[in-house]
């Protein structure tokens, strides 16, 4: 296998994050990493980037990557996107009338124009699992990355970003059936992947709220024992501060008898890269932006 580089950018309100990713034979290393804070607010209210104002911030990420990398993978709001299982065969007809038959579909179940959204689906044994985003809403994206002479590879979700943080976490650690809570600068995420479940959940996070969060926290993980009691939970994983780890770690060993760990994103990849202690903290959705960015490269897709 040929090296392969891609960077993953994280867009939040008032940051960006990117992770640069290297993948050559059977190593996966990390290149380097920059985050950039942002006075005004990036998106507007239905989750457009205000890409005139951000393009020089992209531009400035640019030119800190590697030489000649400009291939960049990046993720959108798990809101921003709308999925529908559509029972639906398409065995009857030509394959290329696929794409075709699942756009009429999903429009007459959704009432959508197919002008105005993209499409990606994935196929099941009794039909496609269909997501689709507002053509607005991706284009701003991607207008505001090409103009700062980046060169889009992938537009994925965030869940599927952050799970793949979590599987790559967990093929370093050579473990399975680890619960992923990720405590970030504005959002709280939370992660579990099996070949059987996945699952996610993201709620908004301040600092001034920080009990409030526990609790919330502790709830969601409790909820999750108790309808996901087939899936074996071998072990929590903890992303946050020191000073925040060990009041979580405790509240949730309260509810929890497994093995609790305070995850170091510096453990999951090589990197022979200078990254700041301020900059781990971010790491973990770019970093899962750069591995689907990765896939996508090396196989044609991410699913």
């Amino acid at each position: 296998m040929r090296k392969r580089i891609v960077t993953g950018i994280d867009i939040r309100r008032h940051r960006i994050t990117a992770v640069t990713l290297k993948r050559q034979h059977n190593t996966l290393s990390l290149l380097g990493s920059e985050t950039l804070s942002v006075a005004e607010d990036i998106f507007s209210d239905n989750e457009v980037i205000d890409y005139q104002s951000i393009v020089n911030k992209f531009a400035e990420i640019r030119n800190r990557l590697p030489f000649l990398q400009h291939r960049v993978a990046i993720a959108m709001p798990d809101l921003a996107v709308m999925t529908r299982t559509l029972r639906l065969s398409t065995s009857e007809h030509d394959k290329t009338l696929e794409p075709w038959l699942v756009s009429q579909a999903f429009t007459e179940e959704t009432a959508l124009s197919g002008a105005s959204v993209y499409l990606d689906y994935v196929s099941l044994q009794s039909g496609y699992q269909v997501y689709a985003a507002k053509k607005e809403v991706v284009e701003s994206r991607l207008q505001a990355l090409r103009q700062a002479g980046l060169r889009p590879v992938l537009i994925d979700t965030e869940k599927q970003a952050f799970l793949q943080f979590l599987l790559e976490s967990m093929r370093c650690a050579q473990r399975q059936g680890w619960l992923l809570i990720d405590i970030g600068e504005d959002t709280i995420a939370m992660g579990f992947i099996t070949p059987e479940l996945s699952f996610y959940r993201q709620f908004p996070f301040t600092v001034q709220a920080f009990d409030a969060a526990l609790s919330l926290v502790v709830q969601e993980v409790q909820r999750f024992i108790s309808l996901h009691s087939a899936a074996v939970l071998n072990g929590i994983w903890i992303h946050a501060s020191p000073d925040m780890y060990p009041m979580l770690s405790q509240r949730l060993s309260q509810s929890f008898y497994g093995p609790i760990e305070h995850l170091m994103v510096a453990s999951v990849f090589d990197t022979s890269a200078s990254i700041s202690a301020h900059l781990w903290p971010f790491i973990p959705l770019a970093a899962g932006c750069a591995l689907r960015g990765l896939m996508a490269l090396e196989f044609g897709y991410a699913a």
